[in-house]
């Protein structure tokens, strides 16, 4: 079990510093690009000194990236347990994962703007989320080993590629939404995974019975 504990003054000041830093890191680069952007510019636009941006981050391209999206072992025993569409399950987990890491789901959709025009941050971050040993693909491969008796090869394929697929449908959603504050993410995750399942059942319109507004681990939270 994770601890409920809520955090001290001193991990409230490091995630504060952090959630700075990365903000701070992203809009200088979708404003003046990756290239003019260097850590001595982040860490004045978000007044912290050097030694502490190289001390939670250590480079540049992590600050950029910020950590990869992860929810909490709760809610990822939640999926691995549960029954539901695995894709929805997945696609909803990586949004409470996205919320946890980043704490601000508008962050992430800047982030996701700005790797969108570079290739080489876009390619670290795919790595980050679909790597073999992602905790993503982990979980995947968990959920379907409870669930089916394929052998080893065929559980990591359809595991690496449910996460593939999620993240897609997340990239998808996160282009569809209006750059207003305040979008409708349960409405534009909704359309992306009818889509995808027209798609994928040969072009007939798919039946959704509702969006994918929590991971089954994060029944009751605030909905992004």
């Amino acid at each position: 079990m994770t601890d409920a504990r809520p955090p001290g003054l001193r991990e409230r000041k490091r995630a504060a510093a952090r959630a700075r830093v990365e903000a701070a890191a992203v809009d200088l680069c979708l404003e003046h690009g990756y290239a003019a952007v260097t850590v001595a510019r982040i860490c004045a636009a978000s007044g912290v000194a050097q030694s502490t941006f190289f001390k939670y981050f250590g480079s540049k391209d992590a600050a950029i990236l910020g950590r990869p999206p992860h929810p909490s072992e709760d809610a990822v025993e939640a999926f691995v347990g549960a029954d539901g569409p695995l894709l929805d399950d997945l696609v909803a987990l990586l949004v409470t994962g996205a919320r946890e890491a980043v704490g601000d789901l508008d962050l992430f959709r800047r982030r996701f703007q700005l790797l969108e025009g570079d290739a080489r941050l876009r390619s670290r971050e795919i790595g980050h989320l679909a790597g073999p040993r992602s905790w993503a693909v982990t979980a995947a491969r968990r959920r379907l080993e409870r669930t089916s008796r394929l052998p080893a090869p065929d559980l990591d394929a359809r595991a690496h590629l449910a996460v593939v697929l999620a993240s897609g449908l997340l990239r998808h959603t996160l282009w569809s939404l209006p750059v207003a504050p305040g979008a409708p993410w349960d409405e534009a995750l909704r359309r992306s995974l009818a889509l995808a399942g027209s798609l994928l059942a040969g072009g007939r319109p798919a039946v959704r019975r509702g969006p994918p507004t929590a991971s089954p681990g994060a029944r009751g939270r605030r909905r992004p």
